[in-house]
C-alpha cells in the first residue's frame, strides 16, 4: 500500500490510540522480568541528542525496548565514550510525563487533538497571519538540530527573515570574532596542545566528550593547563593553575599577553608575516596594556601575568587560547574573543599539532543545492531584530532571539504575531521570564514542538510532541572526517512524530507544499552526494569515514577576504568597534554590598531540557548559590542557609553554599535549575531559576545577551543551617 500523507497521518492516531488503550508503555520492571528469560538484543548505531555535541551511540534493543546506550568508537564524537547525559538517554524515551499526543489549548487547559486537526488550524492560522500582516510576522526559533535545514527551506519559502537559533544566549561571541577574523569557527587538537588558557570555559561540565578524552591525554604528556576563571569549577580542580580572575576581566588579561608577546618578540614572526594583517596595528594599540595596568582591572599579580604569558610562549606553536563556547557573558565577551584569536595568531598554531583547526569537511548550505525543491528567494523584509543590519552587520545568522518579547510588545519594527518554537525553551533559556510570559500572552499563533511540556510549551496554543531521538531519523551528521545517521532503534512509543515531518505538513497546509515534496532519503542523498556515500549506505553502518583519519598538519586555506588572519578588521568598526582588539570594561561594577551574577552549566544536566530525567535528577536534583566564605559571613549567611537572590528584574530563594571557592565579588547558580511547569513533576520547583534575575541585553558588536552582566543583593531568609 502507497503511504499517503492522510494514511501517514492516519497510522500515527491509530499507534497513540492502540498505547492508550493498553494502558500505556509497560513498566520497566515488568517489562525487564518478562525480557530476561527471552529475546535477541539488537545493536542499533544512532546519535545521541541529550546535548549538542551528538557523540556516536549504540544503542542496545531487547524484546523491542532499548536496555542500554553504549557509546560508538567508530564515531568521531566520543570515540566510545559517553557521558551521564548519554547513558540516561533511555530515561528520556520512558519518561511518564514526555508528551504523547498533540494538544490545542482551550481556555486555561490543553485538549488532546489528532494531528490532522493541529496541522490543519495552525496552517490556516499562518496563512491568514500572512494575509494581514505579511510572512515576517512569524518568527521562528530552534537550538539548532539535524533538522535545521528544513527549518531555513520552511521559513525562506514562507518568507520570513525571522529564523533565530540560541546562539545569542551561548556562542555569538565566538563565531562573530573568529569568522570574521579567520573565515570559520576553529576547535582545538586537544590531545596535543603543551599550553592550553581556557578563559572560563568549563571543558569538564559543559561536556563534549572527545575534547575532555583529548585535554586529558595531553595533560598526561605534560601539558599544562590555565583555568582563568572567577569560580573554582571542575576544570579548574583538573587544571595545572586557577587564576581567579575578578569577572569580567579576562580581556585586559588577554590584551596584557599580547603587549609582552610583541614586546619580548615572543611570536611567530614567518606566521605572521605570511598568513596576517594588521600586526602593526595591533603592535600600537597593545603598547598601554602593560601587566601593572591589567593588575589593577583583574586583581592578578603583574608577575603572575607575565610567568604564564613567557610559559605559554615557550610552548608555541602547541600553545592555545580557547576560542571558548559559551562566551555569551559580558558587554566585552566579542573583544575577549578577539583578543584570544590574536593571540593564537601570534602563536603560528593554526593547523599545527597542539594548535587551532579547522573542520576538515562541511555541507553545503540550503541555497547551494538544487533539484529537490523551487529556487528560494531571499525573503524581502528585514529581521524584526535588526542583525545583518547597519547597526548589528555581524549578527546576521545568529540573530537576536532575547530581544524577541520587546519587539512583541512595542510592534516594532512592525507587528509579530506568530512564533513557533522548535527545540528551544526560551522562557527559561533566555534570560527575564517575566517580560516572555507577558509578551507571549499578546501573539495570535504560538506553536511548540518538544518532547516535554516545557515553559514555553505551557504558553502555547498547539503543541506538537516530537519522537524522541530514539525513535526517528534525522538527516545526516559531519562529525570530523565521517559522516553519520541518527536512526531509530525502536518504533514511536506514543502518537508522536519525527520533526522533519512535522514541518513538512505544516508546510503543505501552510501553503507551501512544493517545497517539501521530497523525502528524507533523497534530501539525505543530496547531502552526501559530494562525499560519494548514500543513505541505505549510513542505515547499514551508521558511521561511514571520509578518509584514513591522519591529520596532515599544514595551515588550511584562510576564508577571509583577504586570504589571511584579518588581526585588524574594517568589518569590526562597520560594527561600532574598533579595528583591533581594545580595552572595553564590563557593563556593570561590583561594589555597594551588589554582587556579580554569575551562571554556568554542570556536567549532568543539558540547559533546561534533563532536569526531569530520573536518573540525571537523582545524581543532581537541585541547585544551589555558591558565595565565597568572607562575604558570607559579612552578610551573616552559614553553609546551607536559605537566601533570597535579588536583582533589578527578579528574585529567587536558593539554599547556599559557603565556599573559598568563588571570587568574593561573585555569586554563581548552575543554569537550568527551578522549572515551573507542573508537567514535569521531578524537575517543578526544584532548585532556583536564573532567568527570573538575568536581563535581556545585547553586547554591542555580536548581539549576544550578555547574562553576566547584573548585580544582585544576598540576604538571609528563614531558619538556620542545613549543611
Amino acid at each position: 500500500m502507497k503511504l499517503t500523507r492522510r494514511s501517514f497521518l492516519k497510522a500515527s492516531a491509530a499507534t497513540g490510540a492502540l498505547a492508550a488503550l493498553s494502558g500505556g508503555v509497560m513498566s520497566f520492571e515488568r517489562w525487564a522480568a518478562k525480557a530476561a528469560e527471552t529475546g535477541e538484543v539488537k545493536l542499533i548505531p544512532s546519535i545521541c541528542e541529550m546535548c549538542g555535541t551528538k557523540c556516536g551511540i549504540i544503542v542496545k534493543v531487547k524484546n523491542g525496548r532499548v536496555v542500554k546506550i553504549e557509546g560508538n568508537k567508530e564515531h568521531p564524537n566520543g570515540k566510545g565514550k559517553i557521558c551521564a547525559r548519554g547513558n540516561a538517554g533511555m530515561k528520556l524515551l520512558y519518561d511518564p510525563d514526555r508528551l504523547k499526543q498533540p494538544l490545542k489549548k482551550e481556555g486555561d487547559r490543553f485538549v488532546p487533538i489528532s494531528w490532522e486537526q493541529a496541522f490543519r488550524e495552525i496552517g490556516e492560522k499562518l496563512k491568514d497571519i500572512k494575509a494581514k500582516y505579511g510572512p515576517e510576522a512569524l518568527v521562528w526559533s530552534t537550538h539548532p538540530e539535524l533538522a535545521y535545514d528544513y527549518e531555513v527551506i520552511f521559513n525562506q519559502a514562507f518568507g520570513s527573515p525571522n529564523l533565530s537559533a540560541h546562539a545569542p544566549t551561548c556562542y555569538s561571541p565566538r563565531n562573530v570574532a573568529y569568522k570574521t577574523m579567520y573565515g570559520e569557527v576553529p576547535t582545538v587538537d586537544y590531545g596535543n596542545v603543551k599550553y592550553y588558557i581556557s578563559c572560563g570555559r568549563n571543558l569538564v561540565e559543559g561536556i563534549n566528550v572527545s575534547q575532555v578524552t583529548g585535554i586529558m591525554k595531553a595533560k598526561e604528556k605534560g601539558a599544562k593547563l590555565i583555568a582563568l576563571d572567577p569560580r573554582y569549577s571542575n576544570f579548574a580542580a583538573l587544571a595545572s593553575e586557577w587564576v581567579p580572575i575578578r569577572p569580567g576581566t579576562d580581556l585586559a588579561f588577554l590584551l596584557a599577553m599580547i603587549h609582552l608577546i610583541i614586546k619580548n618578540e615572543w611570536y611567530d614572526k614567518e606566521f605572521v608575516k605570511n598568513y596576517t594583517i594588521g600586526f602593526e596595528e595591533v603592535a600600537a594599540e597593545v603598547e598601554k596594556y602593560t601587566p601593572k595596568w591589567a593588575e589593577e582591572i583583574t586583581g592578578i599579580p603583574a608577575a603572575t601575568i607575565e610567568r604564564i604569558t613567557e610559559e605559554f610562549a615557550k610552548a608555541k606553536p602547541a600553545a592555545v587560547v580557547d576560542p571558548g563556547w559559551h562566551t555569551s557573558r559580558y558587554m566585552n565577551s566579542t573583544e575577549m574573543v578577539r583578543a584570544g584569536a590574536v593571540i593564537n595568531a601570534l602563536m603560528g598554531n593554526l593547523g599545527m599539532k597542539g594548535g587551532l583547526k579547522f573542520s576538515k569537511y562541511n555541507f553545503t548550505k540550503v541555497e547551494e543545492r538544487e533539484g529537490l525543491w523551487p529556487k528560494l528567494e531571499k525573503p524581502k523584509a528585514k529581521r524584526f531584530d535588526g542583525a545583518g543590519g547597519e547597526k548589528w552587520p555581524l549578527a546576521k545568522g545568529l540573530g537576536m532571539i532575547q530581544m524577541l518579547p520587546e519587539h512583541i510588545l512595542s510592534g516594532q519594527p512592525y507587528p509579530i504575531k506568530a512564533y513557533i518554537v522548535n527545540h528551544h525553551n526560551p522562557v527559561r533559556s533566555a534570560g527575564n521570564s517575566q517580560k516572555w510570559i507577558e509578551a507571549l500572552k499578546k501573539l495570535e499563533l504560538l506553536v511548540v514542538i518538544d518532547v516535554q511540556m516545557s515553559e514555553t510549551a505551557m504558553m502555547a496554543h498547539y503543541v506538537l510532541p516530537e519522537s524522541t531521538y530514539l525513535e526517528r531519523f534525522d538527516p545526516p551528521q559531519i562529525a570530523g572526517n565521517a559522516v553519520a545517521l541518527r536512526q531509530p532503534a525502536v518504533k514511536p512509543l506514543h502518537n508522536t512524530m519525527g520533526v522533519d515531518d512535522i514541518i513538512k505538513e505544516l508546510a503543505h497546509e501552510a501553503g507551501i507544499g512544493q517545497y517539501f515534496n521530497f523525502t528524507l532519503e533523497q534530501f539525505s542523498d543530496q547531502m552526501l552526494k559530494p562525499f560519494n556515500v548514500t543513505f541505505k549506505q549510513l542505515v547499514e553502518k551508521g558511521v561511514i569515514a571520509l578518509d584514513d583519519g591522519k591529520t596532515e598538519y599544514k595551515v588550511p586555506e584562510i576564508k577571509t577576504e583577504s586570504g589571511k588572519i584579518e588581526l585588524a578588521s574594517t568589518a569590526f568598526e562597520k560594527a561600532g568597534a574598533k579595528k583591533v582588539p581594545t580595552w572595553v570594561p564590563p557593563g556593570v561594577t561590583e561594589g555597594n554590598g551588589k554582587l556579580r551574577f554569575l551562571h554556568g552549566h554542570t556536567a549532568v544536566h543539558t540547559h533546561t531540557s534533563t532536569f526531569n530525567n530520573e536518573y540525571l535528577h537523582a545524581l543532581m536534583p537541585e541547585n544551589v548559590l555558591w558565595i565565597n566564605t568572607r562575604t558570607a559571613e559579612k552578610l551573616g549567611i552559614k553553609n546551607g542557609d536559605l537566601v533570597e537572590v535579588k536583582s533589578d528584574y527578579g528574585k529567587v530563594t536558593i539554599k547556599a553554599k559557603v565556599t573559598e571557592a568563588i571570587h568574593p565579588d561573585a555569586v554563581f547558580m548552575v543554569h537550568g535549575f527551578g522549572g515551573f511547569s507542573p508537567y514535569q513533576k521531578k524537575a517543578y520547583k526544584k532548585g532556583a531559576s536564573t532567568s527570573f534575575i538575568i536581563p535581556c541585553h545585547v553586547e554591542p558588536v555580536s548581539g549576544a545577551s550578555a547574562d553576566c552582566e547584573v548585580l544582585v543583593e544576598v540576604r538571609k531568609v528563614g531558619g538556620g543551617a542545613n549543611a
